[in-house]
């Protein structure tokens, strides 16, 4: 199908304010009166609070008020209520609000924080999920298991277990008797930080009328405001949440971070707005982490390369608290699978509280941990098969007829793995690889790729379309524009629906819960799924009431006219027409009397059948997906063991493109977070619990000049539900870099690594040593 602003490439609305400096951030936002506040962190982990000495704190300059945790009655959390705003007889990890002061400048603040003097009793500390899971650990939450949670979460009482997800398919671990070949290994994909540009922070004001505003960095306003409805037990419409521009997220500004801690804070001083934005310190320490994943996999095969069963145990260590890592780990369970078919899987996941920073979503959300562990077992499986690895995947990817790990029935709108599989291997593995010489080791790896849009099925995102006296239209949602381009996709998706110019639609530039459409977040690759069908819904609803109007205008049936962006006219004499611009408010009469309505229509939509897993752990859990296949090519510096990435090839299957050269670049920065992840991000920790880098001196992230060459493509296989045929590549691009780049090592040195990062120290020592590493 051909569209006319689909599939070109137009700027972002948002690019200039952006570029020139005039886009408006969180710190930015000045308000008379505004206080400042600053956060202690406690000296452990994990310890009870004996005592909190305030006093000193209270007599420095410029300060209004010191807060603490006593008196705090309540717990918030959207899966398992198990939060605190700030620590109340017990911290659980070292980046947990112990008081604040809040002081006329963030100066006075900060130097008051130096007089508060806490005594603690210190507790065994549990910086590894397995560890902390042990029958012997001390608990974490003595409540677990008392907390509110979901229906489908399942605590285990008196331990550290604060969530089981259990997936079964076919005859689950007794399907290995069925297998010849079985390969099995233990991978690690360590905590990270989403590190964005700009990091947490929030304003929070409790004003005199009893109603409370909130400005925030997250891309949740709608949960932050029901979230503090529900906790300070005010109406939900007497909470106003406002989002500005956003610097950036990859994640970790999904579900409640800070606000809960800001509000609590505000609280002690209404009438007065409170502001605190983090240091990049404390944006690794105080706020969410990604990752933290254990996968003990194994995986068997017939003789002839078909796939039979597949094993997991994910151990996720979760954190402090569990409300957000309970989904990224079922997420990483169930998606371990892949984009193969399996006859059998025994796929169990456990989050488990943790003495380190509570874990949220990550870019990939559990898939890139889950697919790290079983595109690694490809390639090892395919040396113990003699098989080449491209062909092994050929033969088991998931296709028209045959069904995930979920039980769901793949089809052909679901996308072409196979295609995508083709381009990477006619793109790398047709040339040869260089040949090793005196400075360094060459090698080639792949990996395939599956991702679902991730979300709940509540998860619901709303549009409000209106147009104008002169035919433009203004088009309001609640979707975050954290740098994906959304704006422009919004644009483009709704001129291809209402037929006119992009130039002609105007984009919201922030979030305001007391005008903007309801969205749940802005997650999980789901907008332009869902933001797309609803904006299609809206338009559709707009040209009806168009049509309705013309209808009596031309004094004829509705289902006789047509709409071209321009006209309404009649379907067999487009002379006969009335211009949109004459009926945007209705029309008036020549006798004066006004027919029709106002050009202004309200959707919303969901993921169609989305559900939470049934008995076995399966059901409509994916929906809709975009399959790919990655490829990297490496080479091994002999002198310090540094990985280069030179080229790193992607093949997605996203449907309709949108917007090329946005898609592109998602493309290629998600392939470099993911190489990040592979060869140098990792948050370390101290085995009392204190993390040792939490500094971007000392936590690397790539840099532009060691981001590889890309080449990307895309396959325009049409999807069933999005819009115009459209999937979602939001994060697809950061699962394969990790396993495809071992791969490559494996293929250049014939060491097979199992935890990432591969840095130059690790990558050496197993040169010098020449021992396969687990």
């Amino acid at each position: 199908m051909k569209f006319k602003y689909l599939g070109k490439s137009y700027n972002r609305p948002d690019a200039i304010a952006k570029v020139t400096g005039k886009a408006v951030y969180l710190d930015d936002i000045r308000i008379p009166g505004m206080l400042h506040a600053a956060i202690l962190r406690p000296e452990y982990a994990h310890a009870n609070i004996l005592n909190i000495f305030t006093e000193e704190a209270e007599k420095m300059p410029g300060v209004v008020k010191v807060v603490t945790g006593k008196g705090c009655k309540y717990h918030y959390g959207d899966n398992i209520r198990d939060l605190v705003p700030m620590a109340i007889d017990k911290v659980r990890y070292i980046g947990e609000p112990v008081a604040a002061v809040v002081a006329d400048t963030k100066a006075n603040a900060e130097a008051a924080l130096a007089k508060i003097k806490v005594e603690y009793e210190p507790l065994p500390v549990y910086i590894d999920g397995r560890e902390a899971m042990k029958p012997d650990a001390v608990l974490i939450h003595k409540e677990n298991g008392q907390y509110w949670h979901l229906p489908h979460i399942k605590p285990t009482p008196g331990t550290n277990i604060a969530n089981t997800y259990h997936l079964i398919k076919g005859k689950g671990a007794e399907g290995f008797k069925d297998a010849d070949v079985i390969v099995e290994g233990d991978f690690h994909y360590p905590l990270g930080s989403c590190a964005a540009i700009e990091p947490h922070g929030a304003i929070v004001w409790f004003k005199e009328d009893h109603t409370i505003d909130v400005w925030s960095s997250s891309i949740c306003p709608f949960i932050i405001r029901e979230d503090l409805a529900h906790s300070y037990g005010v109406p939900v419409s007497d909470v106003r949440v406002r989002i500005p521009d956003i610097g950036g997220c990859f994640g970790y500004k999904s579900d409640i971070t800070v606000e809960q801690t800001i509000a609590w804070i505000a609280s002690f001083v209404p009438g007065r707005p409170v502001k605190w934005v983090a240091s990049r310190k404390e944006d690794i320490t105080s706020t969410l982490l990604g990752h933290g994943i254990h996968s003990k996999m194994r995986i068997g095969a017939r003789k002839d390369g078909k796939l039979v069963a597949i094993q997991n145990e994910v151990v996720h260590t979760g954190g402090a608290y569990a409300d957000t890592p309970v989904n990224v780990t079922m997420a990483a369970t169930h998606n371990c699978a892949g984009g193969y078919e399996w006859e059998h899987c025994d796929l169990i996941g456990y989050t488990v509280y943790t003495n380190t920073p509570p874990v949220g979503a990550f870019r990939g959300y559990g898939h890139q941990e889950g697919q790290f562990a079983v595109e690694r077992l490809m390639d090892i499986l395919a040396r113990k098969l003699n098989m080449d690895p491209i062909k092994l995947r050929e033969m088991n990817y998931l296709s028209e007829g045959k069904t995930n790990s979920l039980g769901e029935m793949m089809w052909k709108t679901h996308g072409d793995i196979r295609q995508c599989s083709d381009y990477v291997k006619e793109k790398v593995f047709s040339k040869p690889k260089p040949a090793e010489d005196e400075n360094y080791y060459y090698g080639r790896g792949f990996a395939a790729v599956s991702k679902s849009p991730k979300g709940a099925p509540f998860s619901t995102k709303g549009c409000y379309m209106k147009m104008n006296i002169d035919g433009s239209v203004n088009v309001s949602m609640g979707g975050a524009e954290v740098g994906q381009g959304l704006r422009t996709v919004v644009r483009q998706v709704t001129a291809e629906a209402l037929k006119i110019d992009p130039e002609r639609v105007r984009v919201y530039n922030d979030i305001d819960t007391l005008y903007s459409p309801y969205e749940w977040q802005t997650i999980g690759s789901m907008f332009t799924t869902q933001g797309g069908r609803a904006i299609i819904r809206a338009a559709d609803k707009l040209i009806a009431i168009l049509k309705n109007t013309a209808a009596q205008v031309l004094k004829t049936d509705v289902d006789y006219l047509e709409y071209d962006g321009e006209y309404v006219y009649l379907r067999n004499d487009p002379s006969i027409h009335v211009s949109v611009k004459e009926i945007t408010r209705g029309y008036i009469t020549s006798d004066g009397i006004t027919v029709g309505e106002m050009a202004q229509a309200v959707s919303d939509a969901r993921l169609p059948r989305y559900m939470n897993p049934d008995a076995n752990g399966q059901g409509s859990l994916g929906v809709s997906y975009t399959f790919g296949a990655t490829a990297a090519e490496i080479r091994i510096e002999k002198k310090t063991g540094k990985v280069i990435v030179d080229n790193f090839t992607s093949a997605f299957d996203i449907g309709q493109v949108i917007n090329p050269q946005q898609a592109r670049g998602s493309v290629t920065g998600g392939v470099t977070i993911g190489m990040g992840a592979a060869i140098s991000e990792k948050v370390e920790f101290s085995e009392d619990g204190k993390i040792l880098n939490p500094h971007l001196f000392k936590y690397h992230i790539p840099t532009y000049k060691e981001a590889p060459k890309q080449d990307v493509e895309f396959i325009e296989n049409p999807d069933a539900i999005g819009p115009f045929g459209a999937r979602g590549i939001g994060e697809h691009s950061v699962i394969g870099p990790a396993p495809a780049i071992l791969n490559a090592i494996y293929d250049a040195v014939g060491i097979d690594f199992y935890e990432i990062p591969v840095t130059p120290d690790v990558l050496k020592k197993a040169l010098e040593s020449r021992q396969e590493v687990k």
